[in-house]
């Protein structure tokens, strides 16, 4: 019976044994440190509150009178719940102080200005006015047999001309309108003329209104030319007054009554 030879005890441990065993005790101890921190946490979490809305400290010095909030009604005090305040109209209005003091700010100059701008604009719009240089349109049927448009009367206003057009085709699909200038031609603009609805019995063509708007101040050498125009298909037809075209010019009337300013002054 053979037996193999026992292994020799030199009294120290392997060193791949202590390693392994060093590393056990390592992770031993994270574990409990984890764990720890883990409770630790836990429980602080379970003892969390909300903070009051006003903490003790902030109000130590507050009396409790203070914080308390009544309500007094007028009623219960003798006083009225409304105030009324009745005005007449032979009563001066009463103007505050800070108004009439801005007002006196405004030097005489400006306030002289002012009132000039506003007497001349009207003198100027009962002297000042745009009249025709042609005569009144006549002989309607006449002309607009001939011309298949023509215009049938005007009239001027210091804002505005206004006009009435004759057409006279079988076209449904037309279109009618007013080419004007205020520069001599070097532009020009159409204004479209719309389909007036009359019952007059006889009537030869069509009736059209068209509105051009003039500038309100122009120069006094200056003049409004405009001429009717209408499209159709069977082609283009014009009436501009034989050629010379309607012309509107700016008339001065001379004044009798000598200008002086009044404004701000005492009446």
């Amino acid at each position: 019976m053979s037996c193999s030879p026992a292994q020799p005890h030199t009294g120290r441990e392997l060193p791949g044994t202590s390693m392994e065993n060093g590393l056990e005790e390592e992770r031993d101890l994270d574990d409990e440190v984890y764990a720890s921190q883990l409770e630790r946490v836990m429980r602080d979490r379970r003892r969390a509150k909300s903070l009051p809305a006003y903490p003790a400290a902030l109000l130590d010095g507050v009396s409790t009178s203070s914080r308390s909030k009544r309500v007094k009604f007028a009623d219960s005090m003798g006083l009225n719940l409304a105030s009324v305040k009745h005005f007449s109209s032979l009563e001066e209005p009463h103007i505050p102080s800070k108004v009439l003091s801005r007002h006196k700010k405004f030097s005489l100059p400006q306030q002289d200005l002012l009132g000039d701008l506003c007497q001349s604009f009207k003198f100027s719009l009962n002297t000042d006015q745009l009249v025709a240089a042609f005569p009144e349109p006549r002989d309607t049927e006449r002309r607009v047999q001939q011309l298949r448009i023509c215009l049938e009367k005007v009239s001027i206003t210091h804002f505005d001309v206004r006009g009435q057009i004759r057409v006279l085709t079988g076209c449904t699909d037309k279109e009618v309108g007013v080419r004007y200038t205020f520069n001599e031609w070097l532009s020009c603009m159409d204004a479209q003329a719309l389909p007036v609805a009359t019952n007059q019995p006889g009537l030869v063509g069509e009736r059209f209104s068209f509105t051009v708007y003039t500038p309100p101040f122009m120069d006094p050498s200056s003049a409004v030319h405009f001429a009717m125009y209408l499209k159709t298909q069977e082609g283009e037809f014009w009436d501009n007054n034989q050629g010379r075209n309607y012309t509107l010019r700016y008339h001065c009337t001379p004044s009798t009554t000598p200008f002086v300013s009044a404004a701000f002054h005492a009446t």
